[in-house]
């Protein structure tokens, strides 16, 4: 949507610039030039209205940016495209482009919602300006066949029991991927049109999604708890290389683990799973705890509340559901008693307990599927593509969003990655020789 809105925008305003009146470049030319010829945007949609996926989005508030935008927040094949496309658009295009489009929003710790905080404002917006542009859409349209002419492209299209054809000069890839199940066609592959016109793609893995772990002994226990945490990364074969971290929410279920601090690991996780590899994840339960002061911290407990059991002893230090999980992990009882008379064993049996939950291992057996993921890690090899996300063998063809090996952290990294690769694309496959899109 986002580059079918620059695409006749950049139409508009080369024929206004064409027309020697420069000086008349506003909005309101802009739109006005743009409704006399509407014929230069066609936009293609599978599903039976355009942006659905984005009424998903930040559970239905949208958050659409964030203030720190940069390539350290992705993962990609080839850094150096990724930052062309995000320099060339930073949080305050995006920010700008929706306040354009009539879209005020508000920022919550680095997080940009829309004011009304509802992501309907989002799509709404971006139709309207659609519609203000003249853009023809064609919604429940399946692409039979893509092939590259001499000037052009040749698309056969089916829309229900109609079959067609139609020319265009430029042809832009946003199809997405199969992430969240908004495919009118579940069995359709996002990919194949770019497969028919020779393009690679990496593998694909659900990203930003929860994980299932082999300890359900303890998950059915500890279903329903959510805790600020620290999580770290490992493989199996190499418990000394840390592969990543993350900090933040986690929530417990009876399958495993999610939450924010989870999802921004399952990328990762899915493909070393992929790749037949055993992933294990460690969480500290008391991120803020001083482990170099532990025994010291045990010692001036157990003079403050002696004579108590283990229960009762970590009464305000630990959720009891955590804290029983890791009882049972260091085979103890709540209603064991701390030892009064040997303060050396009394030390190490609290030290142990607090150890387990800084370092609660868990072993990662799957993530769930594509249908929950919010996003999909993988698409087509952005080194493919130039500095305008043209590619680089195929001319006149260009990609944005999704469809690409692009995929960011919670936070509206997404999104933003899909408006700015969508403006470039927009604006550069316009500018290219020719006029229909």
């Amino acid at each position: 949507m986002v580059a079918a809105i620059a695409a006749a925008e950049e139409a508009a305003g080369r024929r206004i610039q064409a027309q020697g009146k420069e000086s008349e470049l506003s909005a309101g030319s802009l739109l006005q030039e743009a409704q006399k010829n509407n014929g230069d945007v066609l936009l293609l949609e599978s599903n039976d209205r355009a942006g659905k996926k984005i009424l998903a989005t930040g559970n239905g508030k949208c958050n659409f940016t964030h203030r720190d935008v940069n390539p350290s927040h992705y993962h990609t094949d080839d850094r150096h495209i990724l930052e062309a496309v995000l320099s060339g658009y930073p949080t305050k295009a995006v920010l700008d482009f929706f306040e354009r489009l009539g879209m005020l929003s508000r920022e919550k710790n680095g997080y940009f919602y829309p004011l009304p905080e509802t992501a309907s404002t989002v799509l709404n917006v971006l139709r309207l300006r659609l519609s203000e542009l003249g853009c023809e859409i064609s919604c429940g349209v399946y692409i039979e066949q893509i092939e590259k002419s001499e000037n052009g492209f040749l698309l056969r299209l089916k829309e229900k029991e109609r079959s067609y054809q139609i020319y265009a000069d430029r042809v832009i890839l946003a199809t997405g991927s199969r992430a969240g199940d908004f495919l009118q066609n579940k069995k359709e592959d996002p990919l194949r049109p770019a497969r028919l016109l020779g393009l690679q793609s990496t593998p694909l893995y659900p990203s930003l999604t929860k994980c299932i772990c082999r300890e359900d002994h303890y998950y059915r226990q500890l279903a329903g708890v959510r805790a600020q945490v620290v999580l770290k990364l490992f493989c199996a074969e190499n418990r000394s290389e840390e592969i990543r971290r993350e900090s933040g929410e986690l929530q417990l279920t009876k399958e495993g683990i999610s939450g924010i601090a989870v999802f921004q690991l399952s990328g990762e996780i899915a493909q070393r799973l992929a790749e037949k590899r055993r992933v294990i994840v460690e969480i500290n339960f008391l991120p803020d705890f001083p482990e170099d002061k532990l025994e010291e911290w045990s010692k001036k407990r157990l003079a403050l509340l002696p004579g108590r059991n283990l229960e009762d002893f970590f009464l305000g230090v630990l959720h009891k559901k955590v804290l029983q999980a890791c009882l049972q992990a260091e085979g103890l009882r709540g209603t064991t008693q701390i030892p009064a008379s040997a303060e050396k064993d009394a030390v190490m049996m609290v030290c142990s307990v607090i150890m387990r939950a800084m370092h609660f291992t868990t072993e990662v057996t799957g993530v769930s599927d594509m249908r929950q993921a919010q996003v999909c890690r993988g698409g087509l090899y952005l080194s493919q593509f130039d500095e305008k996300l043209e590619c680089r063998t195929v001319p006149g063809l260009f990609a944005c969003g999704e469809v690409l090996n692009v995929d960011g952290e919670c936070g509206g990294y997404n999104l933003h990655f899909a408006w700015a690769s969508g403006h470039l694309a927009g604006k550069w496959a316009m500018r290219r020789t020719g006029s229909k899109v």
